[in-house]
């Protein structure tokens, strides 16, 4: 990595968090489209997650009424959007609204009139965010106090709810609910999405002293996490539309806190690297990167040792650690030496090799180590790209985009995988962006339906799901 370039970017990364407040961010990308999913069984489990960590008992009597509530909501709900739709002018390339009165997708723009006053934190009707919380409040409303009614006046459980919500036993429907809050879509947010656009911004004006190329992401993010700024909680696609649902106000307001703090951390980490730009010499000069011909004698090496794990009987002990491509600036060496036989015996080859130790007695190939994660993600990707475009190709038809040369299918390919910061795996993708990505959410025949991102992340996540992966995120680079 150019460590005159690396400098010079995490100048401009600490000076674009220095300019910029979340808050302006916010009202910023408020203006943008967002597309609002909603689940009638996803929202009742968020509410039921909401009271459970408020320490609210939920017996079952109240359980069916909070079910025959969100009944009641998703009805309301749904026939206000539906009027929405019949009065919002239409917009080439964008199905407004699509789905059933229980789980539906209503994609808001700028152009969307709901006839409410707006928050007196908004930007007035311009203000998209704002148009998602004004269109489900009055329904809300109706959700929220139903609840509160579920509780006997003057039981422990009303006055417990009434603690947590702040409520007073006077207030009516006047009031705002406060179980629930607007949230993006997980790893979307304001400051992840802010963290993303300052990223790509400037990612580009970092190359390797190696080949003169642009650095990719991966050793971009890979070198700042060795200078202690750990950019993992980044939006993980640059796509700027964004994903709303309803979901419980503790939890959202929680995991703010927390991208909150990563951030702090990062913005504080950039400020101490340019008061000190000599830290990120000596960073460089410890556990950076590998050089690409160390990369390169890697590979070669795992392509001679490779094929003696498949021999029958073959007496080679292999050591992973030192095959893996990691952050380090060592080489590794490879020799091959002829050893004299004993007389009256043939000559034999002996491979020497760095991470090819002696003959063992057991007579079949040993690992010292367990496999590395680095090998269990090349593994992965494998698995998945080698079943993607036949999956991706079955899962094409109405309304999603339809099956016709095989192009898209065929591009369909796991870039990376890396994980995120509650320990989830997240595979970056890519498919032939032209002419594919008109279909996507805020491109020119943007469609909810037709998006493929919506069929890639479905293929994908089958894919794991049958060969018992674990919980899958994904995200197109």
């Amino acid at each position: 990595m150019s460590k005159p370039s690396l400098k010079a970017f995490v100048k401009k990364l600490h000076d674009e968090f220095e300019n910029n407040t979340t808050k302006e961010k916010r009202l910023e990308y408020n203006l943008l489209t967002h597309s609002f999913t909603y689940s009638q069984t996803v929202f009742l489990a968020e509410m039921v997650k909401e009271l459970g960590s408020r320490k609210i008992v939920l017996t079952k009597k109240r359980l069916q009424e909070i079910n025959r509530l969100g009944t009641l909501f998703s009805r309301d709900l749904y026939k206000t959007l539906s009027a929405l739709d019949a009065k919002a002018d239409a917009m080439s390339g964008i199905t407004r609204f699509t789905g059933s009165e229980t789980s539906f997708n209503f994609v808001f723009t700028t152009d969307i009139r709901t006839g409410k006053t707006p928050n007196n934190w908004a930007k007035g009707q311009a203000d998209v965010f704002d148009k998602i919380k004004v269109s489900y409040s009055d329904a809300y409303r109706k959700f929220f106090f139903g609840i509160k009614a579920s509780f006997a006046k003057g039981s422990k459980g009303r006055k417990q709810f009434n603690k947590h919500y702040k409520l007073n036993e006077q207030e009516d429907l006047q009031s705002k609910g406060k179980m629930g809050q607007s949230g993006h879509a997980e790893g979307a947010g304001v400051v992840e999405t802010m963290t993303r656009e300052f990223f790509d911004k400037h990612a580009e004006t970092v190359f390797n002293d190696n080949t003169g190329n642009v650095s990719t992401e991966q050793e971009l993010l890979a070198d700042l996490k060795n200078m202690g700024v750990d950019l993992d909680f980044m939006r993980s696609t640059s796509d700027m539309t964004q994903e709303i649902s309803l979901i419980g106000a503790a939890d959202n307001i929680l995991k703010g806190h927390e991208i909150k703090a990563q951030l702090k951390k990062a913005k504080d980490q950039l400020k101490i690297l340019v008061a000190n730009p000599k830290m990120i010499d000596r960073m460089m000069n410890l556990e950076g990167s590998d050089s690409f011909n160390t990369i390169k004698e890697k590979k070669l090496l795992r392509e001679v040792t490779d094929p003696f794990t498949k021999i029958k009987n073959a007496k080679v002990q292999v050591s992973t650690k030192d095959l893996t491509v990691k952050h380090s600036r060592s080489k590794n060496k490879s020799k091959a030496k002829e050893t004299k036989s004993r007389k009256g015996r043939a000559r034999r080859q002996v491979i020497a090799l760095k991470g090819v130790h002696s003959l063992n007695s057991a007579g079949k190939v040993k690992q010292t180590q367990g496999p590395s994660y680095a090998s269990k993600v090349l593994l992965m990707m494998v698995a998945i790209n080698k079943q993607l475009p036949e999956r991706v190709a079955s899962n094409m038809g109405n309304p999603a985009l339809n099956y016709q040369t095989g192009r898209l299918a065929s591009s369909v390919r796991i870039t990376d995988i890396v994980k995120t910061p509650k320990g989830f795996n997240s595979a970056g993708y890519t498919y032939d962006k032209a002419p594919y990505q008109t279909f996507e959410v805020g491109y020119k025949q943007g469609n909810v339906q037709r998006d493929p991102r919506k069929l890639i992340d479905r293929s994908i996540r089958e894919i794991a799901a049958e060969q018992a992966m674990g919980r899958f995120f994904t995200r197109r680079v």
